[in-house]
């Protein structure tokens, strides 16, 4: 996703979030990025779950993709 892209969604998402929730003091865009974060971490945590490298690069390779997004 682009940032241009990344701040469109939180804000669509954002939004929903708020209008579900009835949380009207907290800013639709912020709201949206938590949940995209909690997402991705819950999506890394799943597909690595499983993957512990006995490889010292592969272990440095998780947290520097991690890093990098």
């Amino acid at each position: 996703m682009t940032p241009s892209q990344r701040v469109a969604a939180g804000e669509v998402i954002g939004q929903a979030l708020v209008e579900s929730d009835r949380l009207p003091d907290l800013q639709t865009q912020v709201i949206g990025e938590l949940w995209l974060r909690d997402l991705e971490l819950t999506a890394w945590r799943v597909l690595h779950a499983d993957r512990r490298s006995d490889d010292p690069a592969g272990r440095k390779a998780f947290p520097d993709a991690w890093t990098s997004v």
